[in-house]
């Protein structure tokens, strides 16, 4: 299967997901691990258009997601330098153009280590609380305790 950047950009306004996730991470000089990570998840019937998406930018992975379905991922921030210079010079038409710009926000932040400082990690939360709407509970958790601590 041959990709275009054009089907790419309309497959992934409609299928793909950019998500800034934060764990705990104890050796972490902030005590958590950012990490971003670009999705697209299919059912197991259309898997070979992952394995398309993984070729095309010659990068990530394709595991199981749950159940039947399969998801392509990138979570190495190297390969995720390859997705955001592709949505650089192939603009997303929707709404998803909106988490794109934040989530490249963030790598450039990271890129530039501020997620390794107090106000760098904060900044990030706040990005990722308008992006993440699954992981609100949980961000505002790790918010209020970097504040208190």
């Amino acid at each position: 299967m041959e990709l275009t950047p054009d089907w790419v950009v309309g497959f992934v306004d409609g299928e793909g997901c950019f998500f800034v996730g934060i764990n705990q991470h104890k050796e972490m000089t902030t005590g958590y691990q950012v990490l971003p990570e670009f999705t697209v998840v299919q059912h197991e019937r259309d898997i070979s258009v992952l394995y398309a998406l993984k070729r095309f930018f010659g990068c990530g992975v394709v595991r199981r997601n749950h159940a039947d379905r399969y998801a392509y991922r990138v979570r190495n921030l190297k390969c995720i330098e390859k997705v955001i210079a592709f949505f650089e010079r192939h603009k997303l038409k929707t709404k998803k153009r909106v988490d794109f710009l934040k989530f490249r926000k963030v790598c450039l932040m990271m890129k530039e280590g501020k997620h390794l400082d107090k106000e760098g990690l904060l900044r990030i939360i706040e990005i990722a609380l308008k992006m993440n709407t699954a992981d609100r509970p949980k961000l505002l958790e790790i918010k209020k305790k970097i504040t208190r601590g």
